[in-house]
């Protein structure tokens, strides 16, 4: 059940933080305001494993500490644990909220940052272009991996206050989203928020 709840259903994020990290640096015409965040999200990322400093398992710690940054600065990990959550988000009070919104994004960082760090380096990521919905926009991208598969990825994003944000994740259409609120539901059908979130909190490694 631990596992399940974010191994089986966290591969949208697996494949997107893997593509923002080691995307070769974007040559590509200025386009919305949103697609730029998305270029430099992919530039500064590349940027850190470029970094010889950073490099080797002795930095191992600082290297991932830098992805996760990164990652950080374009994700909107509160809106995400919100949507992921679903009606059952309504009923939390401020402190829940808060908690599982920590735990949400450390998991998911924890996940997949070892990920980050073994990959080849071959990928490359292009830009395709950005369509508004509503409020929202989508930036559509393609990894293209080493076996020169292309695989396309859609950021969701939402203007707030310090900037274009991340509030969703598509690989192959399939949300990021939509998998943890079928996910999520299922689990809480079965058990209170606060043993999901503390299941969710064993999934993380041990403090270093």
């Amino acid at each position: 059940m631990t596992r399940s709840i974010t191994k089986r259903f966290c591969w949208p994020v697996g494949a997107l933080l893997i593509a923002v990290a080691l995307a070769a640096p974007s040559a590509a015409a200025a386009g919305s305001p949103a697609e730029e965040v998305i270029r430099k999200t992919i530039d500064d990322a590349f940027a850190v494993l470029k970094d010889k400093s950073l490099a080797g398992k002795a930095h191992r710690a600082d290297r991932i500490g830098s992805l996760r940054k990164v990652a950080d600065r374009v994700f909107d990990w509160a809106e995400m644990a919100r949507g992921s959550l679903g009606v059952q988000w309504r009923g939390l009070d401020p402190q829940r909220r808060a908690r599982f919104v920590e735990v949400f994004k450390d998991v998911l960082a924890a996940q997949y940052m070892d990920d980050i760090d073994r990959f080849q380096g071959t990928e490359k990521v292009t830009v395709d272009g950005s369509t508004p919905e509503g409020e929202e926009v989508l930036v559509k991208t393609t990894l293209i991996t080493a076996s020169r598969d292309h695989v396309p990825l859609d950021y969701r994003m939402s203007k707030e206050p310090t900037g274009w944000m991340v509030v969703d994740i598509s690989i192959e259409g399939v949300s990021l989203v939509n998998h943890f609120r079928k996910t999520f539901s299922s689990a809480l059908a079965n058990m209170t928020i606060d043993q999901l979130i503390e299941k969710l909190r064993r999934q993380l490694p041990p403090p270093k």
